[in-house]
């Protein structure tokens, strides 16, 4: 096994990713090594949101990868392969889910899970790469309205650590189709893309239109349809409204 065979337990940290970012400096942390938390203090999410989350209720973790130099062009499969093991996990314990683009992950219109990779990138080549993921699992009360777990979902608690354990190997089935077959990864991301060929509203530059996803390129940017025009956008290029 690639991905947690090596683990480092925390009860309380400010961040998952900032701990693993902090191996990664001192050099105390192999490919492979997963940390995972039972509280974040300052957990982090997408456009430097705060990721909210109770104690001891969800899935808290980051894994540590060291590509050997992968180039810069390849970082969105690997956003491709997290999100995929994701939703499979999800499916092992029979809840269907989709992938908001680039990565947020999505049950009924509701978020379920946040992902936020972070890279050590020079010369056009990936040093590190740091996976953290926030799953929502037997918290039942939010802050804001678009959100769920797998409490909510199935009416039962869960063992976080079995929910881990199904990460681990979906992440280690995933990464071997990244490595072999890495067209894969991208066919099965579309498919399972959230509001695919759906009109959506989406706010850009400023201004809500209505659009329809069609597809996501090899660098990771989400294909827009808009009144018959097809444009490309990159992360907090778009924004969506409809959800």
């Amino acid at each position: 096994m690639f991905f947690g065979n090596d683990i480092f337990r925390l009860d309380r940290v400010d961040s998952t990713n900032n701990f693993a970012a902090n191996l990664i400096s001192s050099q105390l942390c192999q490919n492979g090594t997963a940390i995972l938390a039972e509280e974040q203090t300052a957990g982090r999410g997408q456009r430097d949101q705060i990721w909210e989350s109770e104690p001891n209720r969800n899935l808290l973790c980051s894994y540590i990868l060291f590509p050997d130099n992968v180039s810069v062009d390849m970082l969105p499969y690997y956003n491709w392969m997290l999100s995929l093991a994701l939703l499979e996990t999800l499916n092992f314990f029979n809840i269907d889910a989709k992938i908001k683009w680039p990565n947020d992950v999505f049950v009924e219109g509701k978020k379920i899970c946040g992902v936020l990779l972070e890279n050590q990138i020079s010369d056009g080549l990936t040093k590190s790469m740091i996976l953290g993921v926030g799953l929502n699992v037997n918290q039942i009360e939010f802050k804001y309205d678009n959100a769920t777990s797998l409490k909510l979902q199935t009416q039962r608690d869960f063992e976080i650590e079995e929910v881990f354990k199904v990460l681990n190997v979906s992440l280690n089935k995933w990464i071997v189709l990244l490595f072999t077959h890495p067209e894969v990864i991208k066919e099965q991301y579309l498919k399972g893309l959230y509001l695919l060929n759906t009109n959506a509203k989406f706010k850009i530059e400023g201004r809500v239109v209505i659009g329809s996803i069609k597809s996501v390129n090899h660098l990771g940017q989400l294909l827009l349809s808009i009144d018959g025009e097809e444009k490309l956008f990159n992360h907090k290029e778009v924004e969506f409204i409809h959800l």
